[in-house]
């Protein structure tokens, strides 16, 4: 294998095809930082652009707008409080926060650190484990996916900072809201009450600016003392902070291993990668308490978690022909386009596009480091402009790309809302994590549970006595069950000292 790996560096080791790489991880910073565009979009406005291009520049060309796309959303999640795209969810609670204090640099190097190691540590997994990884992943059922899904749940509610009752019912508030809307597999509508603006449900942009943009801006507005942040970061900053990621090298492991996996899964994507890395570094923290105020592992985790994901999902994609995200779903489409069909044969049929893909994948781990590191001399001027004109420009591009993203003007009044909500729960000191966590995992925990009754007959058994699953139960259990038996536990140290 090594051969052969060594000859796709030689061949994408050439200025032209490093060009690309470099043009595509370049732009995808860009349109993964800006709030409403995304990796995703810019992958698919590119795509017939590629129809000409020799298969090499093609497939580095995307490849670094996907790893861009990903890596990129945490500027604009650190500097403004607004996730460029849903794998900076879990990023943006934290570095924000650490923003707020002045400690910008530091979370935008920890996490540029975090992305470049988690990148290059599932290369490796990629690299030597493609193939057997994939057919692990086939193996797992629907019922699986639906506990694996609810122990992400439990775990970030019932690890929350204070109340875990506040927390649950937060995630299970988000959950529901998932489900509003026309139902594709009963072919009804539910919780609309006969209105057809509700009939379509909630998209996932409009939800996730709301909640961080606009909740952000009002509570600003609230509080116009805050506004002003008192940060500053230069490149010298940030490169004299890039150890702090090393200070948790076995956070760094972890999470790359999780996002990994969780890439390796079909249809699951980043976003739940960096939630799954988050909620796993929160269970083995020394200090949970801070997940969510500004927590440096809370930053390693998310972002080493989310760029894993990526070399993750490339694995049943060149080895099986099944995507693992929407953009292995572009990538894979560019190759069919170039007459290459990704799958078991292609290691045989084309070992250059095989190992080209790995190959790409590093180099363009590479650039992204270098790309964002650069740039953050413009993009941290952001912090220094004046609030009076930074809410109404943040205002403006969630507008329009809340609108773009569909053309419907009815998502900019659900932003709107959900800013509202958002800002209510704050008020209320109810966590914004476990609802935002719930709305994204919804979705996906109804069609695997709905999936698996249905491929049973109606069955619920088989979530208890397949082996996974019932794993992932007993953990469930386990883990609402820590904070009462930890409760227990200092209180008879305390009785034992006073005795």
């Amino acid at each position: 294998m090594l051969a052969p790996l060594f000859d796709s560096f030689a061949a994408v080791l050439q200025p032209m095809v490093l060009a690309w790489v470099l043009l595509g991880v370049a732009l995808g910073v860009v349109f993964g930082a800006i709030p409403g565009l995304g990796g995703g979009m810019l992958m698919a406005l590119m795509l017939p652009a590629t129809f000409a291009m020799p298969d090499v520049l093609a497939q580095g060309f995307l490849i670094g707008i996907y790893v861009g796309g990903v890596s990129g959303g945490l500027i604009s999640g650190i500097l403004l409080g607004v996730p460029g795209a849903p794998s900076a969810i879990m990023t943006t609670i934290d570095g924000s926060a650490m923003a707020r204090k002045g400690l910008a640099a530091r979370a935008l190097s920890i996490g540029i650190m975090a992305s470049l190691v988690g990148g290059l540590l599932s290369w490796l997994v990629l690299v030597a484990l493609a193939i057997p990884l994939a057919s692990v992943a086939t193996k797992l059922q629907n019922f699986d996916y639906f506990t694996f899904v609810m122990l992400g749940i439990v775990l970030i509610a019932f690890l929350a900072a204070s109340n875990p009752i506040k927390a649950l019912m937060a995630g299970f508030f988000g959950i529901f809201i998932s489900t509003v809307g026309f139902d594709d597999i009963s072919a009804s509508e539910r919780f609309t009450f006969g209105s057809s603006f509700l009939s379509s449900g909630f998209d996932i942009l409009p939800v996730l600016l709301g909640a961080f943009a606009m909740r952000s801006v009002m509570t600003d507005l609230a509080n116009p003392s805050k506004m002003q942040s008192q940060a500053s970061v230069t490149i010298r900053e940030v490169l004299s902070e890039m150890g702090r990621a090393f200070k948790y090298p076995g956070n760094l492991l972890r999470s790359s291993l999780v996002g990994s996996f969780i890439g390796l899964l079909p249809g699951i994507g980043s976003n739940i990668g960096a939630v799954m890395s988050y909620t796993a570094a929160q269970a083995t923290a020394k200090r949970p308490e801070e997940f969510g105020s500004g927590s440096e592992e809370a930053i390693v985790a998310s972002e080493a978690g989310n760029n894993a994901t990526v070399g993750g999902a490339l694995i049943p994609m060149i080895a099986l022909g099944i995507p693992g995200s929407a953009q292995d779903v572009i990538l894979m489409a560019a190759l069919i386009l170039h007459a290459i069909t990704p799958g078991p044969l292609l290691v045989n049929e084309h070992p250059d596009i095989f190992y080209g893909v790995i190959t790409s994948y590093a180099v363009a781990n590479i650039f992204m480091f270098l790309v964002m590191v650069l740039s953050l001399n413009i993009m941290a001027k952001v912090i220094k402009t004046p609030p009076s004109i930074l809410a109404p420009v943040v205002l403006l591009f969630c507008v329009v790309g809340v609108i773009s993203a569909h053309n419907r003007i009815d998502d900019a009044w659900v932003m709107f809302g959900f800013g509202l909500l958002g800002f209510f729960m704050a008020s209320m000191r109810i966590p914004l994590a476990p609802f935002v966590i719930g709305f994204v995992l919804g979705p996906l925990a109804e069609g695997r549970l709905r999936s698996a009754l249905m491929s049973s007959g109606g069955d619920i058994l088989p979530l208890v006595t397949r082996p996974v699953s019932a794993l992932l139960i007993l953990c469930c259990v386990l883990v609402m069950l820590w904070p009462f038996v930890s409760h227990r536990l200092r209180k008879r140290r305390l009785e034992q000292r006073a005795g």
